[in-house]
């Protein structure tokens, strides 16, 4: 199991989210506004303010973390791809558990059967 999270430059958000809703195995993206501020080229240029926001995506198996991954840096990217574009991390999960019916697991990132 892997939590994706994805920052992204705003304007490109709604693009990057239609995107993965077609993805089978993504059942729920998390979209968290923030206010960031980054160097934007290099570490010697000052912090500046960026509107970005951040996606969360919980997902099972290796093989849908890489099709997100892929899915994120190809349509989250400004054209040629620019300084603060955004980027992408991906961690192993340890444990999920769904609140409602206490499922663990794999089973857990799945919504729950009526």
């Amino acid at each position: 199991m892997y939590e994706i999270k994805a920052y992204v430059r705003e304007v490109m958000a709604e693009h990057v989210v239609d995107a993965l809703a077609r993805v089978k195995g993504v059942t729920s993206i998390a979209v968290v506004p923030l206010s960031e501020f980054g160097h934007l080229v290099g570490d010697e240029s000052p912090l500046e303010k960026v509107k970005m926001v951040k996606l969360e995506v919980d997902v099972a198996t290796d093989d849908v973390a890489g099709e997100v991954v892929e899915l994120i840096v190809r349509t989250g990217r400004t054209q040629d791809g620019h300084p603060g574009d955004g980027k992408v991390l991906v961690s192993r999960l340890v444990r999920a558990v769904r609140i409602e019916d206490g499922e663990t697991g794999e089973s857990a990132l799945e919504p729950a059967s009526s």
